[in-house]
């Protein structure tokens, strides 16, 4: 058994800003667990645990969603509390296109794979005690633009968790037209 899910790492000329974006945060009153720069992602469809046997048969599923879209643009920025202002578990960047392929690409994936998909975002820390007032008053207004990146790929990633944290690695890879 393999935990796993299929995402789009980050490409590494987005890191740095996303990183002073973690940095800012780290600065209000707030605990979390902050994810780290190798692991930063975007999750489009979480699988869970998986049988090695089944991996095969993911990975040519994946290949055949994967030929059906053409490479495209998303911009990193735009404060997202999850699952909401009232009650913050998540600080994420929203993802967005313009064209939106992203939706339509994570949809086809739970339509023809299955897992648990959620809007593209991602995950800057998980939220274990948070001072509302102060940390959304700070929040919500800044700068939060991390760039755009050119997504031509998506992976099958395998989550191997530690005392350190999880590990994230490429099983498969997915190319984009």
């Amino acid at each position: 058994m393999v935990g796993c899910f299929v995402g789009i790492f980050l490409p590494d000329n987005i890191k740095p800003k996303v990183q002073q974006m973690q940095g800012f945060i780290k600065a209000l009153d707030i605990d979390c667990k902050f994810v780290e720069p190798e692991n930063l992602h975007l999750t489009l469809s979480f699988l869970g645990e998986m049988a090695d046997a089944k991996l095969e048969g993911l990975k040519r599923n994946l290949d055949a969603i994967c030929r059906n879209f053409k490479a495209f643009s998303v911009s990193v920025g735009g404060i997202k509390l999850i699952p909401s202002v009232n009650y913050v578990r998540v600080i994420a960047l929203d993802i967005t296109d313009s064209l939106g392929y992203l939706p339509h690409l994570s949809n086809e994936i739970k339509k023809d794979i299955g897992g648990d998909v959620k809007p593209p975002h991602l995950t800057l820390c998980r939220v274990r005690k948070i001072n509302k007032r102060e940390v959304l008053s700070k929040l919500l207004y800044m700068d939060s633009f991390c760039g755009e990146f050119l997504v031509n790929s998506v992976q099958l990633i395998k989550s191997e968790l530690s005392r350190g944290g999880p590990a994230y690695s490429t099983i498969h890879e997915s190319k984009l037209v």
